[in-house]
């Protein structure tokens, strides 16, 4: 650093410049300097601060304030990393020239440490000389980059002269670390110096200092100022090299080479301020991630932890490092990410590479590491092929997408074309397929089939291919199987699992006719010697019980299954599809007997597993099962929602799940009730194409589909089309959704609009069958009736139906009130029918359906009024709540049946009726009701 010498009164403005942020500091520096000059004293002071604080600078102030007050002024400073003539800072202060040392070793004075005596003499002689005339003040700047002589003229003279009127204001960088530093400045505040620190500035300080030295540039040293620790110094040299960057790149939104260059220099400096060691340190700990221990970088360095205690003190106090309780971390990630930049990317990935070895010997879990190791695995890496597999299958059955990916990096790190890479394949295929990569699951598939690496593998990716549902379109696939099942040297359990699979997957496509066996031949040849094997099998023999109707077996075995389930480790049997499909099925037998919160139970904690682990590939499935129950409960909005959900994600990775009929079906009667006629064109387009499809089980779903839109649309279907649906229901089942036991009244009721009375009867004679094979089951009998009664005109039976169905079929029992009213002759019985089978459209939000109910009230020359608003907005002040209930007692419903029609708890009518009694001033549910019929029910008849 250049020395500066001002002489009294002649310290440049320029250089005291006040530092902005500094007020009061220098205000502080300024007031000392003028006490001690005013009272003609003496003493010390000592200012320090990291590199760029301002410290020279303010030490400039000083020396100007103390001209300015008539001092003499005398200025010296260390040079860093120079070579220095003893006592250099202080000789050049006082201005004693070459010709005076040669005077003074003319005299005699022969040996270095003499030649070092008379120096300092000299000094302190001249000193004195110049306290006689005025007060002096002594600026040595960089104190931490003095010879040793003058740290030790300095202690020494701070003691000789300190009667007289001189001042020391002394600046170092804080935390120095040479020993003649730390003893000087023990030594001063021994003896009472005074310390003026010169911290980090304020944000809005920086800020201010870059707008005064950029101007409307300002903006461009925004993203670098976290790295300059609120010194001034640092501000302008980052200022004055933003100065020179190119035009171009003066967008703070441009990443440019230029900026790139500044960040660069900016990390480079604070890298250049620090020992060896201490570089070697902070390199190695910029590529460690965000937090790190001691003990880690020790390893790491191959050095004992105690040997890294100078070199962090030292990054410490540079603060390019923090340390927490247990830890060490950069103050900055953009500090650290600009710090490991410096390094080449091999030596990074070295380093990481050796980083992740080096926790993993210390016992750190392998699933934890794997991410990091991902990132820096190379090819042929066998230990790291080796850890990334290991994690991958920890993973397989909680985050498949990670672990798919942690497997396709070990893939990579086998280079050769080897049977141990294609084992890997197959272990990538089942993960490829539950995280929803489709397209690479399917490319992987089909290569590994045709190219295996032993019998035993083979079998193992067809197994996958079948669990998938067809998925992929495996050429000679079924050849591919039976040859697995000729194979010796592939074991029973791994044969039982693809034969049972096998025989599900096509059961639930409909093609199980023409596969050339039959469910019960299957049922035979397999022996359930492997658990989930023993899943699938029960679920077949559910499956076949349902096709004969025989529902009690039906749940008999899917509750054995389900059973089975809770036995496999519950951390893997979620991922498995014969777990998901023995679940739906499930799922949907406990449903089409009536047990509706059983079944929504399953499923809602299904959706949650999947959603949770990302088994993106069942998501249809479950949506799609869910909606369906969602449906018979009457709730349509969610049912909707969960059928978008599940098209959303079957579009969003290329599945054409296997559940797609039970999907459309469901669709389709969700849009009828909803009125949603986009939906029921589509699904009507729909239903054409699988109508003239070659496969059975397809023509069948086209003609169900076709019913349900006829029955939204009051359209006819033809004798092919009726037949096909008769076949479909008689079946009893689609995919994994089987029948509801209310679609036989459904399609009664579209036969008999028909005029097709021979199917209707068919039908209710089915109906009717059924029911009394499965006595332990009261919906199949209420079905039956509400069936019976369309076909024979009998009220009654309808009327009973309708109190059957209870609250866990709210569109059925509107449907069944509606029914029974259109069959009354008595228009009073009629309306109380129709307002009841309104009340449940509209708590469904069925708005076709509640339309066709208000016409039926209006036939009757009654003005409906739609659930939630009152007839006249300020009548009574009852709330729209209170006017539902007060309307249904009216009519004569009691407490219990207002509630489970509005499907409100009894205690909840209770409170509205109470309300409603002290709103209308009535003490009676007979004056309430007469005051009803005569504001409301009155009003409306007149108005309509």
């Amino acid at each position: 650093m250049d020395t500066l010498r001002t002489m009294p009164g002649a310290v440049a403005e320029a250089t005291s410049f006040p530092v902005r942020g500094r007020r009061a500091e220098q205000e502080r520096l300024t007031q000392w300097v003028r006490r001690h000059v005013h009272r003609n004293g003496g003493g010390v002071l000592w200012l320090e601060g990291p590199a760029g604080a301002g410290k020279s600078r303010t030490l400039a102030a000083a020396g100007n304030e103390a001209a300015l007050a008539g001092a003499h002024v005398l200025t010296g400073a260390g040079t860093a990393g120079g070579r220095m003539t003893p006592l250099a800072p202080l000789l050049d202060a006082l201005a004693v020239e070459p010709d005076d040392l040669a005077h003074g070793a003319s005299a005699g004075v022969a040996g270095l440490e003499d030649t070092s005596y008379w120096l300092l003499r000299k000094v302190a002689g001249r000193l004195r000389e110049l306290t006689r005339d005025r007060p002096v003040v002594v600026l040595v700047d960089d104190v931490h980059d003095c010879d040793d002589l003058t740290l030790l003229a300095v202690r020494t003279l701070t003691v000789q002269l300190a009667g007289l009127p001189l001042l020391w204001v002394l600046a170092s960088r804080s935390h120095a670390d040479a020993p003649a530093v730390r003893a000087l400045r023990r030594d001063l505040f021994t003896r009472n110096a005074t310390q003026l620190e010169l911290g980090p500035l304020a944000p809005d300080a920086i800020r201010q200092m870059t707008q005064d030295l950029l101007g409307p540039e300002a903006a461009l040293a925004a993203p670098f100022l976290c790295y300059l620790d609120g010194h001034p110094g640092t501000v302008r040299q980052l200022c004055a090299h933003l100065q020179d960057v190119s035009p171009v790149a003066r967008c703070p939104a441009t990443d440019t080479a230029d900026l790139r260059e500044v960040t660069t220099w900016l990390v480079n400096r604070r890298l250049d301020q620090l020992s060896e060691d201490a570089r070697e340190l902070v390199l190695i700990a910029s590529v460690l991630g965000d937090t790190f221990t001691v003990q880690h970088l020790s390893q790491l360095l191959d050095r004992s932890e105690p040997t890294l205690l100078a070199p962090l003190r030292e990054v410490l106090a540079a603060q390019l490092l923090r340390a927490g309780d247990d830890r060490l971390s950069f103050p900055h990630a953009p500090l650290r990410d600009a710090v490991a930049a410096t390094l080449p990317r091999p030596l990074r990935l070295s380093v990481r590479r050796r980083s992740v070895e080096v926790r993993a010997r210390a016992g750190v879990p392998i699933v934890s590491l794997a991410g990091e190791l991902v990132d820096v695995a190379e090819p042929g890496d066998v230990w790291a092929g080796r850890i990334l597999r290991q994690a991958a299958q920890e993973l397989a059955f909680v985050a498949p997408g990670t672990a798919a990916r942690f497997l396709r990096r070990a893939l990579e790190s086998t280079t050769e074309l080897c049977p141990e890479r294609q084992r890997l394949s197959a272990e990538l295929i089942p993960l490829l397929w539950q995280a929803g990569e489709i397209a690479e699951a399917r490319d992987v598939a089909r290569g590994l089939v045709q190219a295996p690496p032993d019998p035993v593998t083979h079998a193992r990716t067809c197994l996958e291919l079948t669990r998938m549902g067809s998925q992929f379109e495996v050429p000679r696939l079924d050849a591919h199987i039976r040859h697995v099942h000729r194979r010796r040297d592939v074991p029973v359990p791994l044969k039982d699992q693809l034969l049972s699979m096998t025989m599900l997957d096509r059961l639930l496509r409909g093609d199980a006719e023409e596969a050339g066996g039959t469910v019960a031949e299957t049922l035979m040849r397999t022996r359930g010697v492997h658990p989930v094997s023993e899943l699938t099998h029960r679920t077949l023999e559910s499956i076949n019980a349902v096709h004969r109707h025989h529902w009690a077996d039906a749940i008999k075995h899917s509750g054995a299954a389900t059973a089975g389930v809770a036995h496999l480790d519950p951390g893997r049997a979620a991922a498995l599809p014969e777990v998901a499909l023995t679940t739906s099925w499930r799922a949907s037998v406990l449903s089409v007997t009536g047990d509706d919160r059983g079944a929504l139970e399953l499923v809602e904690a299904a959706v949650e597993e999947v959603e949770q682990h990302g088994r993106r590939a069942f998501i249809p499935l479950w949506r799609t099962t869910r909606a369906r129950l969602l449906l018979e409960t009457g709730q349509l909005a969610a049912a909707a929602r969960d059928l978008a959900a599940a098209e959303e994600a079957a579009a969003a990775t290329g599945l054409s799940f296997t559940g797609e009929s039970a999907a459309l079906c469901t669709r389709a009667r969700v849009a009828f009730h909803l009125g949603d006629e986009a939906g029921l064109d589509a699904c009507a387009a729909r239903a054409e194409e699988l109508l003239s499809s070659p496969e059975p089980q397809q023509r069948r779903i086209g003609a169900w589909i076709t019913v349900i839109t006829a029955a939204g649309r009051d359209s006819a279907l033809t004798e092919r089309q009726l037949r096909l649906a008769k076949a479909h229901l008689m079946r009893g089942y689609v995919h994994v959704a089987g029948i509801d036991a209310g679609d036989a009244v459904l399609l009664v009721r579209v036969a008999l609009a028909t005029g097709s009375r021979e199917v209707a009867a068919s039908i209710v004679e089915f109906a009717e069958n059924r029911a009394q094979r499965n006595a332990r089951f009261p919906l199949f009998a209420v079905t039956a009736r509400h069936a019976r009664g369309l076909l024979d005109g009998d009220r009654c039976r309808i009327v009973e139906a309708a109190e059957g169905y209870g609250n866990g079929r709210p569109l059925l029992r509107s449907r069944a009130w509606e029914d029974a009213g259109a069959l009354t002759a008595d228009p009073s019985e009629a309306r109380a029918c129709f307002e009841r089978a309104l009340e449940g459209y509209e708590a469904c939000g069925a708005e076709p359906d509640s339309r066709r109910a208000r016409s039926r009230l209006r036939k009757l020359g009654i003005k409906p009024i739609a659930a939630g608003h009152a007839p006249d907005a300020g009548w009574r002040g009852l709330t729209p709540s209170e006017l539902s209930v007060v309307r249904l007692i009216a009519h004569g419903a009691t407490n219990r049946q207002a509630a489970e029609r509005l499907f409100l708890s009894p205690h909840t009518v209770n409170t509205h009726v109470r309300h409603a009694f002290e709103k209308l001033s009535v003490r009676s549910r007979v004056q309430l009701a007469r005051l009803y019929l005569r504001e409301v029910d009155q009003e409306v008849a007149l108005s309509s």
